[in-house]
């Protein structure tokens, strides 16, 4: 470097996701950075620990800022370039001259849109390969259930090799608060029974008996079992109950810390660490290796180069398609304004790559895990399905509100979130635009609690970001806030209020309590727009967790597991079984395994 840095030990702040700032200690030894410490206890093979471990290491080595954003991570790897590079300024250097380019990567989903996918090039090998390396099992994906099938897979003596794209191991499941399980010993402990029958039962009249009742059957009874050997692995749970009462059951279980980045991930990577499983990390599976009669491995890049793994039988475990733009709006959902909750590494790579060598495609079909929120209101981070007030159970979820489609008339029971909080946004798929009105009462009402609520409205309203959240004094001024038919709209709103006022809703039967008359200003039009967490499904398989064709045969040495599979549900996520994603990510992930053992041994 041109110019030297005064010696020393610096102390700055690495700017993080949703205010989670990390204090550094930077120490700068013979006019060069030595060393980059966060000043507090970092979670082992988390997100952070990818972060404050890989991007140091390349800054140290090399001297200089120009380093790639750990893919999947580009806010927290750009917060700690731009603490260093003011530990730079304090030190008397010239951050610029510590860069040759700018290369932080693009966000994988911008990159994605930007690309006009093909499924056939899926099967296109690279036109350099780089390395060649040989194992039993490849799993595609590092997150709830590549984990679960990477320990499975070495407890059934296989050599197994995990690829994930992201720096990190976790993928989307890092958010996952809890997992379902029936006549667990936890639950016992804590006096709670449930029958087994009711709950298939249920999930197959909420699915309108559209799915394979034997996959919820699979699932159901092997919870118990899966949660007993996730404990054996080190897997840290707390308690059990019917999450928020929002379950029909009490079978939700807890996480430690209420999420699987510290209660489930940390202690499943370790264990696999111990079992001796094989993890490439920043591994993007670029296509598939298939003869045309069997998979066997995938193309790999990696930031060494090309590779070539060969596997007698490879896991699709990829996440889903909720962060792909082009698939979401496959499914039929409306993507303008789209609010992601997940990973932007979930770009439905494992769909792709089945797609391509000719498997069932149930993306059509599959759920997303849709919810509503107000653009106006504050939507930042991944975690905004939580939010108190613009979170999937809070204002935009429905309740004593009233809903209204282009036409400025009602559409649905806007408390359809009693029967299954996804379907708050069902009937909405079907319109060409929604909105929700309220009135400072109900609003009060639904935000009692939230410090601040009141102000966080006006400043909204003032703001309006998206032009999505209106206030007026008449429900007229309302319709010409949004361009409604004002005649229609108000008609439909007197008409609403009379329901309210003879305690009987004429039109959808909704909930006596939950009609609640807006008799009084001011009044509040928002449109709600999509949120999305996770999507779920897309990859046709059967019970071995084999992905499967039209003809409903098998592909031969091809697996799909987690949300790539899911063919339990259609359309929407009944969560009402609480955690029930989770729990199939785990059983599928380790029966996809089991299963895979048996293919080999077949063939061996």
């Amino acid at each position: 470097m041109s110019n030297k840095l005064t010696d020393g030990v610096y102390d700055v702040v690495a700017k993080g996701y949703e205010g989670n700032d990390t204090k550094l200690k930077v120490t700068v030894a013979n006019h060069k950075i030595e060393q980059i410490v966060p000043k507090k206890e970092i979670v082992p093979n988390s997100l952070e620990d990818a972060v404050f471990t890989q991007i140091p290491r390349q800054i140290i080595n090399n001297q200089t800022l120009d380093v790639d954003a750990l893919t999947g991570a580009s806010h927290s790897s750009k917060g700690l370039l731009d603490a260093v590079s003011e530990v730079i300024k304090q030190a008397g250097g010239i951050p610029d001259e510590f860069k040759s380019g700018k290369r932080l990567s693009k966000d994988i989903s911008t990159a994605t849109a930007e690309k006009d996918e093909k499924y056939s090039d899926w099967l296109r090998k690279p036109a350099h390969i780089d390395k060649r390396m040989d194992t039993d099992f490849l799993i595609i994906g590092a997150g709830i259930s590549g984990l679960a099938a990477a320990v499975q897979a070495v407890e059934e003596g296989i050599k197994t090799t995990v690829i994930e794209k992201n720096g990190f191991v976790a993928g989307n499941g890092g958010g996952v608060e809890g997992i379902f399980g029936i006549n667990t010993a936890m639950q016992k402990d804590a006096g709670i029974h449930a029958e087994k029958e009711e709950i298939i039962a249920r999930e197959q009249e909420l699915g309108q008996y559209r799915a394979d009742g034997s996959f919820w059957v699979d699932l159901v009874n092997n919870s118990a079992e899966n949660i007993d050997w996730l404990l054996k692995q080190g897997v840290q749970l707390t308690k059990v109950d019917d999450y928020h009462g929002t379950c029909a059951f009490p079978t939700f279980h807890w996480f430690k810390g209420g999420f699987a980045s510290e209660g489930y991930v940390p202690y499943m990577k370790q264990r696999a660490d111990e079992l001796g499983v094989n993890f490439i990390l920043n591994a993007s599976a670029k296509g598939i290796i298939y003869d045309g009669k069997r998979v066997a491995g995938a193309y790999v890049e990696t930031p060494d180069g090309n590779l070539a793994i060969n596997a007698k039988a490879t896991l699709l475990a990829t996440g889903g398609v909720g962060h792909n733009p082009k698939l979401i709006a496959k499914q039929g959902w409306q993507t303008e304004n789209l609010h992601y909750c997940s990973m932007p590494s979930n770009t439905g790579d494992g769909y792709m790559m089945a797609m391509a060598v000719g498997a069932k495609d149930m993306l059509t079909e599959s759920a997303e895990f849709m919810m509503n929120y107000i653009q106006a209101l504050p939507h930042k981070g991944v975690h905004l399905y939580i939010d108190p007030i613009n979170g999937f159970m809070a204002l935009p979820s429905g309740g004593p509100v009233v809903f209204v489609n282009q036409d400025g008339v009602r559409l649905v029971n806007e408390n359809v979130k009693k029967d299954n909080l996804l379907y708050q946004r069902m009937a909405i798929k079907s319109t060409k635009v929604t909105y929700e009105v309220f009135n400072q009462k109900v609003y009060d009402s639904i935000t009692k609690g939230v410090d601040g609520a009141d102000q966080i409205l006006a400043d909204a309203v003032q703001h309006n970001e998206g032009n999505s959240l209106y206030k007026a004094s008449t429900f007229a001024e309302l319709a010409k806030s949004v361009g409604l038919p004002v005649k229609t709209f108000v008609k439909t709103i007197k008409r609403y209020n009379q329901y309210a006022l003879n305690g009987k809703d004429e039109e959808f039967n909704k909930d006596p309590e939950m009609l609640v008359a807006l008799d009084e200003g001011p009044y509040y039009i928002a449109r709600l727009d999509p949120s999305n967490l996770i999507g779920i499904g897309g990859v046709a398989s059967n019970r071995k967790f084999e992905v499967i064709n039209d003809n409903f045969d098998a592909v031969p040495g091809l697996y799909a597991s987690g949300m790539d599979s899911t063919m339990q549900y259609r359309s929407v996520y009944t969560i009402t079984l609480g955690g029930s994603a989770c729990a199939h990510n785990v059983n599928s992930g380790r029966h996809a395994a089991i299963n895979a053992k048996k293919y080999m041994d077949s063939f061996n």
